[in-house]
C-alpha cells in the first residue's frame, strides 16, 4: 500500500521505502534556500544586480580581475588571426587552386580586421562577456557596405523585460526567443528590438556569452558563484590594512609622572608644519584618528624613572598568507583559472607547473573555440559577403548554395601558442612520441591550432622558399654543382 506524503504544497506517493532528496537526516535541509533548476528563472529577478556586482569585482578585486584578464591573454592575446582552409573537394577545385583562394581571402580578412579594428575589439568583447555576463557586437553598414563593428556591454539589454506568447515564444531577461528558446534578438531600454539578423539574413548583432546550461539566454559572469566570498575577502584585506596602518601610527605607550609626551608631539607637529607647509589653515592632525603629523628625527624627553614602551607590530598575522592562498584556490576553482596562473606564481616543480598550465590550456582553448564560432565566424561571413559584392574576390555559388558558402568560409582562428615550461624537453618528448607512433604529427600541429592538411602544404612551400634564400643552403648547392662538374671532368679525362 503506498504512503501518501504532503510536503511543500505537493502530494507524492512512496511505494517502497524513502525517496532520496539529498537528506541523510529527514528535515535536515528544510531551511536550505535552493535555486531554480531553470537556467533563466534562476536569475529572472536578479540578473542586473548579479551583473553589476560581478563587474564591480572586476574593477575592485585583484583576483577576479586577474582571472578574467589571464583568460583573455591566453585565449585572445593581441587578437585571433583567421587561417582560411576552404574545402576544395566540396567546391570542385583542385587543392592548389583552393589554397591560392584561401591565401587571397586571408589577406582580405586581415585588411578588414585592421580597417574595423577587430583585432583589438576581440579582447574587449570577451572581457565584457566574462566580467558582466555577456556583451554585444553591432554591425554597421553604409550604402550597403560593412563600415564598422561597435562593441556594447550587456547592460544595453533590458533584463527585466519579459513577455510570454501562447506558442511559447516571447522575451525573457530582455532576449527575444522562439518556442524552443533559441535566441533571436534583444530588447533595448527604449522599447525597440534588434534582431540578430535583418530581413535579408545579414548579421546585424552578435551576443557573446559563455553558455553553460540548456536554454540559457544570458551569460553567467565568470565570478558569479564567488561574489560573496570575494567581497568578504576584500573586506578582510581592507580591515587588515587599516589595522596595520593604525599599528604603525601608534608608536607605543608612555609611563610618566610629570613629562607631557602629547605636548611634545604637538610641538613637533607645529615645527613640521612650519617647515614644510605654507598653508596657515593646515591641520596638525592626520586624517587617520588623532595622530600628529610629525617630521623625521623627533626625540622625546623623559625624567628619570619615566619611559616609553614601543608597540610590537603584529599585523598581518602569521596565518595571513596561508589564508590568502586558500582564497586564491577558491577563486581559481570557481573561474577555471588555476591559482598559479592568477598569481603568476609557479612552483619550482616541473610537474606541478606543467600540470597547472595543462589544466588551464583546456579552459582557454575551449573559450577561444567558442568565441571563434559565435563571434569570429559571424564577422568572417559578413566580410566575405562584402568582399564578394565589392569584387575583391570571386566565389561562384557563395550566395546561392549554403553548403558552398560554408565550404568557402571553412577555416580556423589562431591565437597565442601554448607556452613551454622546458622548451627543449617538451619538444623532444613530442618528437619521440611521433617517432614511436604514440601520436601523429597532425595531433601535435592541432595543439598549436593548425589544421594538418593545409598546414603541411604551407610548411613545405615555406621550407622550399627558405632553402632558396638561405646562404648556407645556396653554398651547399654550389658545392654540389662543383662536385658534379669535377666528377664529369674527371670522367672525360679518363676517356
Amino acid at each position: 500500500m503506498p504512503i501518501i506524503v504532503y510536503k511543500n504544497g505537493r502530494f507524492g506517493a512512496r511505494l517502497h521505502g524513502g525517496q532520496y532528496d539529498g537528506e541523510k537526516i529527514p528535515g535536515d535541509l528544510d531551511q536550505w534556500n535552493v535555486l531554480s533548476a531553470d537556467s533563466n528563472e534562476l536569475l529572472s529577478a536578479t540578473y542586473g544586480y548579479l551583473s553589476e556586482r560581478s563587474i564591480t569585482l572586476y574593477h575592485t578585486y585583484p583576483l577576479v580581475r586577474a582571472a578574467i584578464n589571464k583568460q583573455i591573454e591566453y585565449a585572445i592575446g593581441t587578437g585571433l588571426v583567421f587561417r582560411s582552409q576552404p574545402n576544395w573537394s566540396m567546391l570542385g577545385m583542385d587543392k592548389a587552386s583552393a589554397k591560392d583562394w584561401g591565401k587571397d581571402f586571408q589577406k582580405i580578412v586581415h585588411y578588414y580586421f585592421q580597417k574595423l579594428g577587430f583585432y583589438e575589439k576581440q579582447a574587449v568583447v570577451m572581457r565584457g562577456g566574462l566580467a558582466s555576463g555577456d556583451s554585444l557586437l553591432l554591425f554597421l553598414r553604409e550604402d550597403g557596405n560593412l563600415s564598422d563593428l561597435v562593441e556594447f556591454g550587456g547592460d544595453q539589454i533590458h533584463w527585466e523585460y519579459s513577455q510570454n506568447n501562447p506558442d511559447g515564444s516571447g522575451y525573457m531577461l530582455g532576449i527575444e526567443h522562439d518556442k524552443y528558446f533559441r535566441r533571436m534578438g534583444i530588447r533595448k531600454y527604449d522599447g525597440t528590438t534588434i534582431r540578430f539578423r535583418d530581413e535579408n539574413g545579414d548579421q546585424q548583432l552578435v551576443q557573446y556569452l559563455s553558455k553553460e546550461l540548456p536554454r540559457q539566454l544570458r551569460g553567467y559572469p565568470l565570478a558569479y558563484s564567488i561574489i560573496n566570498l570575494a567581497k568578504n575577502d576584500d573586506r578582510h584585506t581592507d580591515a587588515t590594512t587599516h589595522r596595520a596602518v593604525l599599528e604603525s601610527i601608534i608608536i607605543g605607550s608612555t609611563e610618566t609622572d610629570s613629562s607631557n609626551p602629547t605636548r611634545q608631539a604637538e610641538n613637533f607637529a607645529k615645527a613640521n608644519l612650519k617647515k614644510y607647509q605654507r598653508d596657515p589653515n593646515a591641520s596638525l592632525l592626520s586624517k587617520i584618528g588623532n595622530a600628529f603629523r610629525l617630521g623625521a628625527g623627533n626625540m622625546f624627553q623623559f625624567r628619570p624613572g619615566e619611559k616609553m614602551t614601543f608597540s610590537d607590530l603584529k599585523t598581518p598575522s602569521n596565518t595571513f598568507r596561508d589564508f590568502k592562498e586558500t582564497i586564491a584556490e577558491y577563486v581559481g576553482a570557481a573561474t577555471g583559472t588555476p591559482p598559479e596562473v592568477i598569481l603568476s606564481k609557479y612552483s619550482t616543480s616541473y610537474t606541478a607547473h606543467r600540470g597547472a598550465l595543462n589544466d588551464f590550456q583546456k579552459t582557454y582553448f575551449r573559450r577561444r573555440s567558442n568565441f571563434g564560432r559565435t563571434v569570429g565566424m559571424a564577422v568572417i561571413a559578413e566580410i566575405a559577403k562584402d568582399a564578394i559584392l565589392n569584387r575583391y574576390i570571386d566565389a561562384p555559388g557563395f550566395f546561392e548554395n549554403p553548403m558552398r558558402r560554408a565550404a568557402y568560409l571553412q577555416g580556423t582562428f589562431l591565437g597565442p601558442v601554448p607556452g613551454a615550461v622546458n622548451p627543449v624537453q617538451e619538444a623532444t618528448a613530442k618528437k619521440i612520441a611521433v617517432k614511436n607512433a604514440f601520436t601523429l604529427r597532425s595531433d601535435i600541429a592541432a595543439e598549436y591550432g593548425n589544421e594538418w592538411d593545409n598546414f603541411i602544404d604551407e610548411w613545405g612551400a615555406e621550407e622550399q622558399e627558405y632553402a632558396g634564400l638561405d646562404p648556407e643552403q645556396q653554398l651547399k648547392r654550389i658545392e654540389a654543382q662543383e662536385q658534379v662538374g669535377a666528377e664529369m671532368n674527371g670522367s672525360d679525362n679518363d676517356e
